[in-house]
């Protein structure tokens, strides 16, 4: 499997607030943005172009209360050239699979998309490579 690494995301409560600290006092560049019924997500990293690896950052609507120290992960992503037949092979190794390859559809273009499961538990994100778009920004 040829992967690459493209974006850490986690949850956050202010959009604002959190774009302040990550573009203001970190320098990081605000690449683009995903509206969705429930929550929204914010894209940055350290380019433009964001060529290199992102931070997304997810705002759910609902929620007002601060989450617990470590509640706020949510996964790590990676672009595959070929999505299914990735997810069939780890499938053969043993892998949880927490979310058969589908295609999902934000703002009129569609991306596909799975999610497995590391040997912790964690959720790591599987995108067809050329079918993520944010903003002016392809994956």
């Amino acid at each position: 499997m040829a992967a690459t690494y493209i974006h850490t995301c986690y949850r956050i409560l202010d959009p604002e607030r959190s774009t302040d600290f990550y573009v203001n006092k970190l320098g990081m560049k605000k690449v683009g943005e995903m509206h969705f019924d429930t929550a929204s997500n914010y894209f940055f990293a350290m380019e433009e172009d964001a060529s290199e690896p992102m931070l997304e950052l997810t705002h759910n609507h609902e929620q007002s209360e601060p989450y617990d120290m470590g509640d706020g992960y949510s996964h790590v992503a990676f672009t595959v050239g070929d999505l299914e037949g990735t997810v069939d092979k780890l499938k053969e190794q043993g892998v949880e699979v927490a979310l058969d390859p589908k295609t999902m559809t934000v703002g009129g273009h569609d991306y596909h998309i799975s999610f497995i499961v590391d040997p912790d538990g964690y959720r790591i994100e599987l995108l067809e490579r050329g079918t993520m778009k944010v903003g002016n920004l392809t994956q």
